[in-house]
């Protein structure tokens, strides 16, 4: 003897009602899928643009001697030397950077580079030549200077970037104060 239950639907336990059920659990697996490659490439192309974006780049100065380009005589004493010299640029980032240009400056020293295309990629050095200017009241020993670079980046953003460390022109000091001095 069977006993049907009134107050429940029947159930049919045919095909047609898995069919759904298996249709809409592989929707969701290549929905999983497609969702996790697409965020995987969107954090791919976000990374690389942030380290083609990165600049780390360290200076020091050049001790060789050079040209001196001039000097200011006031009362019979030297008020301001102009000192032409090189430095040497190092790209310790992750990508290419074209250094277009630097200065560095604080009370009584002034440091101008020449503007010019220079592509250094990773781990290379680069020589630019700079005017270093010295007001021989003040700016005396020259020590660290604080440096901005005018830089652009593989995305091909022109920015300004400042080094961590300032810049030490110690290796000049010698020369300014002899030049300041008059010799």
């Amino acid at each position: 003897m069977s006993v049907i239950d009134l107050d429940r639907p029947a159930v049919h336990g045919g095909p047609e009602r898995r069919a759904p059920q298996t249709f809409i659990v592989a929707a969701l697996i290549v929905g999983v899928v497609i969702g996790g490659a697409v965020t995987y490439g969107w954090n791919l192309r976000r990374h690389s643009a942030a380290r083609d974006g990165e600049v780390s780049v360290l200076l020091f100065a050049d001790a060789r001697e050079m040209v001196d380009s001039g000097s200011i005589v006031l009362h019979g004493r030297v008020a301001s030397v102009t000192l032409a010299r090189r430095v040497t640029l190092v790209n310790v980032g992750p990508a290419p950077v074209n250094i277009r240009n630097l200065s560095a400056g604080r009370p009584g020293v002034t440091v101008r580079g020449v503007e010019k295309q220079r592509w250094v990629a990773p781990g290379v050095t680069a020589q630019a030549d700079v005017d270093v200017q010295v007001d021989c009241l003040r700016g005396l020993p020259l020590g660290r200077i604080p440096v901005t670079l005018s830089v652009q980046t593989l995305d091909e953003h022109s920015r300004t970037a400042r080094p961590k460390a300032a810049f030490d022109g110690t290796p000049w000091s010698e020369q300014a104060e002899t030049a300041c001095a008059g010799n």
